[in-house]
């Protein structure tokens, strides 16, 4: 069946049809999972969020009111709910293993070795998204992974559009000062255990 766009369904769940949430949550759950799971580190947590924020998302869904688009709308509720479980669960280490950092394309990232495998630069991106603050992670993936514009990000987080900027412009800093840290010791622990 052809998705009829969210604002149909949303109209359907508006009234009264409460089945029409889940083509939904079918649409979007991917995406809501994938920024839980950048912000919190883990798949517990992320999974958790995700529910939390569908749940919100429909008892809220009267509020919506289509000026923007409603996976923005649903993405500022995932950051928002992320956010405030990591600020509750400070004691759970980040696992980002799984991240799917191969979808990363910035600046900087492809320039360091063009022969790298993919699974030697997904494990570097996942050394250096480890690093970041959850809200640093969360900025990262909304622009890189997400493709969404400043404008929406801002939107998403409830932040300006200049401050914004500055914190994307910033943690893609750090990353890039994280992975070629990381690269440099490497090299130089590869040269130590050549010469052995």
């Amino acid at each position: 069946m052809e998705y009829k766009g969210d604002n149909y369904y949303i109209d359907q769940v508006i009234a009264g049809k409460a089945i029409a949430y889940s083509y939904i949550i079918d649409r979007h759950k991917d995406k809501a999972f994938n920024l839980a799971f950048r912000i919190c580190g883990n798949r517990e947590d992320a999974e958790e969020v995700a529910q939390d924020s569908f749940l919100k998302a429909y008892r809220s869904i009267r509020e919506f009111r289509m000026k923007s688009s409603f996976s923005t709308w649903l993405f500022r509720i995932v950051y928002n709910t992320a956010v405030s479980q990591i600020r509750t669960r400070k004691d759970r280490t980040n696992s980002l293993s799984d991240y799917p950092s191969e979808s990363f394309e910035f600046s900087g990232i492809n320039e360091f070795d063009e022969d790298a495998d993919r699974e030697h630069k997904k494990y570097i991106v996942n050394q250096a998204l480890i690093k970041l603050t959850s809200e640093e992670r969360a900025i990262i993936s909304l622009y890189y992974y997400d493709d969404m514009s400043i404008d929406e990000i801002a939107e998403v987080t409830g932040s300006g559009k200049s401050n914004i900027k500055v914190r994307l412009f910033r943690a893609r800093q750090k990353m890039l000062e994280i992975i070629e840290k990381f690269e440099k010791e490497n090299s130089v622990r590869y040269e130590t255990n050549t010469r052995i």
